[in-house]
């Protein structure tokens, strides 16, 4: 049984700890998500790359600074076979997320489409912007380029992909308001 100095020192210490916890300083701005159209990749045409960019920015008259901004990417693809169903070679599929800024490779991945063990969707967490938002006053802006690859021949058949991006940042100190994320498509010359 506990004497009443003991109830009154883990009280004591319970008080403490609690008054010496920071406040939570990191407030995230509302998810931006941007999704593709369903994309076709066969032995001819085995390869495409659809860019986007994450948008971080400050709203007009605020005095915030952006923390960070990340992007999470989630693919789903499919293997069609030719419609003989002979197929002999089965194609390797590649997904590859590439930072335009300065060609860094966030991620990538390898697979074959048919493997049942194979995740699908295949998920891509916390590809962040390299410091390229810390403490920006205003706006970043941190170019991605994903990169959809298939063997080509002489493998056969259709890989069929789609992404979704979701972008986020945070700001320090600051009302989650305050702090907006956009992905955009560029347009493609």
């Amino acid at each position: 049984m506990k004497t009443s100095s003991q109830h009154l020192l883990l009280g004591g210490l319970t008080l403490m700890m609690a008054a010496c916890t920071p406040p939570d300083l990191d407030i995230s701005a509302t998810p931006a998500e941007i999704e593709s159209e369903e994309i076709s990749l066969t032995s001819a045409a085995p390869k495409v790359a659809q860019r986007l960019v994450l948008v971080a920015s400050v709203k007009e008259g605020t005095k915030v600074r952006i923390g960070s901004a990340w992007l999470s990417l989630s693919v789903s693809h499919g293997w069609k076979q030719p419609t003989d169903d002979t197929a002999e070679v089965i194609p390797w599929f590649r997904i590859r997320i590439v930072n335009e800024r300065d060609g860094s490779v966030h991620a990538e991945r390898s697979i074959l489409p048919n493997d049942i063990y194979a995740p699908n969707p295949m998920t891509f967490y916390g590809l962040d912007d390299h410091g390229v938002c810390r403490r920006a006053e205003e706006r970043c802006e941190v170019p991605i380029r994903i990169e959809l690859e298939r063997q080509g021949p002489p493998s056969e058949g259709t890989v069929d992909v789609r992404w979704k991006a979701t972008g986020y940042a945070n700001a320090d100190e600051a009302e989650g308001s305050n702090l907006e994320v956009r992905l955009v498509r560029p347009r493609e010359n």
